[in-house]
C-alpha cells in the first residue's frame, strides 16, 4: 500500500531519489518517509513423527490454503512472544522457541512488503483445536504437504524440515561403512564418497583452525554432492561454519544439553560410549546415534579401554537409536561385529588406502 501523505504533518508526499533509490518525499517537514518491512513470524511445530503442523486459511491472502501458524508482530511483544502467542489463538497449543529456522521477504497486499521470521517450536501443553481466522489446524507429513498459501512459509517448511529428513536418514540405518578421515582428509573423503559412503567424520587433532575449518568445508562439497551425511568430530563451532550435517562427541566434551543449545535446530548429535549406563543417558538425553568402544584393541588410541563384543550385544538390545561400533575393526573381524546385531562399523587404519572398494566392501556386507 502506497502512501500518499505524510503521516506526521499531512502533506502530499513527493518522489525523491536519495540513498541510491526514489523515496517517498515530504516538502514541508523536509524529510524522506520510509517504506519499511513489517515484521511476522512463522512457527514450525514437529510431532513425534516428524509431521509439521499447519493451519487452513480462513481469509485472504491464500483463503482456504494451508501456511504455518503465525503472523503480524504487535507492539510491545518481541518476535518470540509473538511466535507463541500466534501459535495459541490459532492452533490451541503452547510452546517454546527452540530456535530461529529462517528469515524471508514475503509480498502482502496490505502492506509493502513482510519480514517472516520463522522459528522452530516445540510443544509443552494445550490441545490442538483451529482458532482465530483459521478454518482448520493438523499435521501432515513432509512428503504429504498440501497447496502451500506463501513461498516464504513453504521455504521456512523446507529449512526447518531438513532435521526431519535428516534423523530419518540416521533411523533408516544401516550405513556400514562410517569412514572417519586421516591423513589426507580431503582424499579419503573423496573416495569414501566414490565407494558410497553414507557417513564421513572429519577427524583432526593436529591441525589449526582456520586449517581446520578450510578442509571442513571442503569435505563438506564433496559429501552434498554425494548426498552423504557429513559429521565433524568434537568442534561445534568448526561444524557449524561448515553446515555439517553434526558432530560427534565424546564423553569429556560439553553436554548433549548444552550442545543443542549451541547448534543449529535439528543438527545431528553422535557420542562416543564405553559403557551401557553412558549409552542409556546418551539416548535418554537426544543423542541421534551412539559410538561403542573400543571393541577390540586399537593402536590409534591405546588410552581407550576395550570393551568387547558383549557390550555392543546389550547395546544392540537395549538401545534404540542406531549404533556404530568402533575400535580394532576391519574387513577380517567385522563379522563379528554383525553377528551381535550391529550393522554400522567405524573404522580409520582400514581406510586409508584402497577407501573406495574397502568402503563398497563394507556396505556389501552390512547393508
Amino acid at each position: 500500500m502506497t502512501k500518499v501523505f505524510c503521516p506526521r504533518c499531512g502533506n502530499k508526499l513527493e518522489k525523491r531519489s536519495m540513498e541510491n533509490r526514489e523515496r517517498d518525499f515530504c516538502a514541508n517537514c523536509q524529510a524522506p518517509v520510509y517504506e519499511n518491512p513489517v515484521p511476522a513470524t512463522a512457527v514450525a511445530v514437529f510431532n513425534d513423527l516428524g509431521d509439521v503442523l499447519l493451519v487452513q486459511r480462513g481469509q485472504e491472502p491464500g483463503k482456504g490454503k494451508w501456511c504455518l501458524p503465525g503472523g503480524f508482530q504487535e507492539t510491545g511483544e518481541t518476535p518470540e512472544e509473538c511466535a507463541l502467542r500466534e501459535l495459541h489463538e490459532e492452533t490451541g497449543i503452547s510452546g517454546r522457541v527452540e530456535g530461529l529456522v529462517a528469515m524471508e521477504m514475503s509480498p502482502n497486499p496490505l502492506v509493502p512488503e513482510v519480514l517472516v521470521i520463522g522459528y522452530r517450536v516445540g510443544t509443552v501443553g494445550g490441545e490442538l483445536k483451529a482458532g482465530d481466522d483459521a478454518l482448520a489446524a493438523a499435521y501432515f507429513s513432509l512428503s504429504q504437504l498440501p497447496e502451500i498459501a506463501f513461498a516464504s512459509h513453504a521455504r521456512i517448511i523446507e529449512r526447518a524440515g531438513r532435521s526431519i529428513r535428516l534423523r530419518q536418514q540416521i533411523k533408516a540405518a544401516p550405513w556400514g561403512a562410517y569412514v572417519i578421515t586421516s591423513n589426507d582428509h580431503l582424499l579419503v573423503a573423496r573416495e569414501a564418497c566414490r565407494g558410497g559412503a553414507r557417513v564421513i567424520q572429519y577427524r583432526d587433532k593436529d591441525a589449526g583452525p582456520a586449517r581446520r575449518l578450510e578442509v571442513a568445508r571442503q569435505i563438506r562439497q564433496v559429501t552434498r554432492e554425494h548426498g552423504t551425511l557429513f559429521i565433524v568430530n568434537d568442534q561445534i563451532d568448526i561444524a557449524m561454519l561448515s553446515e555439517a550435517d553434526g558432530v560427534h562427541l565424546g564423553q569429556e566434551d560439553v553436554s548433549i544439553i548444552d550442545a543443542r543449545s549451541l547448534i543449529s535446530a535439528g543438527m545431528i548429535i553422535g557420542v562416543s560410549c564405553s559403557s551401557l549406563e553412558q549409552a542409556r543417558a546418551a539416548e535418554r538425553q537426544g543423542a541421534d546415534y551412539l559410538g561403542i568402544g573400543a571393541v577390540f584393541a586399537t593402536p590409534v588410541k591405546t588410552e581407550y579401554s576395550v570393551v568387547g563384543l558383549e557390550l555392543l550385544r546389550l547395546a544392540a538390545a537395549e538401545i534404540s537409536v542406531p549404533l556404530v561400533a568402533i575400535g580394532g575393526i576391519n574387513l577380517d573381524n567385522m563379522a563379528a561385529v554383525k553377528a551381535v546385531g550391529v550393522r554400522n562399523v567405524a573404522m580409520v587404519r582400514e581406510f586409508q588406502v584402497d577407501t573406495a572398494a574397502r568402503v563398497a566392501a563394507v556396505n556389501s556386507f552390512f547393508i
